[in-house]
């Protein structure tokens, strides 16, 4: 950056140089003219006017455009930050920190609903459950993923758009293994998490009478995207950040967050679409919702004392 700033002042410094000269020569000109009396005293203060007006339009751009800069730095304004998915694609998340940021969002994220886009929506959070906290909600589409801060913002995005979301059946959500989520969501947000699509169920379906006695294993997102999507690139940040979370158990309550932190919880949302393109034909579409409201209600509708996991398949969640 400061190479670039230093050619460019450069560049203005010639161009400064050059103008004066030019209105130097203009101003000659101007006095022959004047001599002959083919110039009246007016048209030469109009003539030096233009010149000097030409000399402020050269320097104007450069400030006009550092204006640009520092006023989307003071109001806030989301720039998406690109990061790799896989062989020769890309996508787009903003973290969202303000509450500014946030009704900006919500105002783009309807618009996307409205037009029939797919989402997709996960949480971060320590100790996941009704008896930890939900820091990070994170909802997306193919192209773009918001990362909504509620540690940083507060409980109000809840009331401020995102409860009439998350718990509207008509707008469906690709998630995978929601029952913490809508755990943590409920006892601790009192919101009811619905419209869900959990791909987990697409992927398990197919194994479900593999195991005696009906005891199916649930595979985690690594995994699945390991078996079913012929890239690196998402495994690999969700390595990055599991490496993370190993040092830390903490670490989704820290504040700044890690780029790498934010990279993994785009890609939980990225990676869902890919399952799901690759595990769709796997049920009906009524079969699976059925199946998904049936997996949410599992933990949330539960007296827990205990955040009690369980790596396999509840019964009765896929008739």
């Amino acid at each position: 950056m400061a190479t670039k700033r230093k050619i460019d002042t450069l560049g203005t410094d010639d161009t400064e140089e050059q103008t004066s000269s030019e209105v130097k020569t203009k101003r000659v000109k101007v006095s022959l003219e004047c001599s002959s009396g083919s110039l009246t005293t007016e048209n030469v203060e109009k003539s030096n006017q233009s010149s000097e007006k030409k000399a402020d339009q050269n320097e104007k751009p450069v400030n006009e455009k550092e204006e640009k800069v520092a006023r989307k730095d003071d109001h806030g304004t989301m720039i998406p930050i690109t990061i790799n998915i896989g062989r020769n694609e890309t996508s787009t998340y903003k973290y969202v920190d303000t509450k500014d940021k946030f009704i900006e969002v919500m105002k783009e994220l309807q618009e996307k609903i409205e037009n029939k886009q797919m989402i997709a929506v996960d949480c971060e959070g320590v100790d996941l459950s009704r008896f930890g906290s939900v820091t990070l909600v994170n909802i997306g589409t193919r192209d773009l993923v918001y990362l909504i801060d509620i540690l940083k913002i507060g409980n109000s995005v809840f009331d401020d758009g995102l409860r009439s979301i998350l718990e509207d059946s008509g707008i469906e959500k690709l998630m995978f293994d929601c029952r913490e989520d809508a755990d943590a969501l409920l006892h601790i947000h009192k919101v009811k998490l619905n419209g869900v699509l959990d791909v987990q169920i697409l992927e398990v379906n197919n194994r479900i009478h593999v195991y005696r006695n009906g005891y199916t294993k649930i595979r985690s997102l690594k995994h699945c995207l390991e078996l079913f999507v012929n890239d690196n690139t998402l495994v690999n940040i969700k390595l990055q950040g599991r490496s993370s979370m190993n040092i830390s158990s903490n670490i989704w309550k820290k504040r700044p967050l890690d780029e790498n932190m934010l990279k993994y919880a785009s890609a939980d949302i990225l990676g869902l679409f890919k399952l799901y393109d690759a595990l769709r034909t796997r049920m009906s579409h009524s079969v699976w919702k059925a199946a998904s409201s049936r997996y949410c209600d599992t933990t949330r509708s539960k007296n827990r004392t205990y955040r009690d996991g369980s790596g396999i398949l509840p019964k009765g969640t896929i008739l």
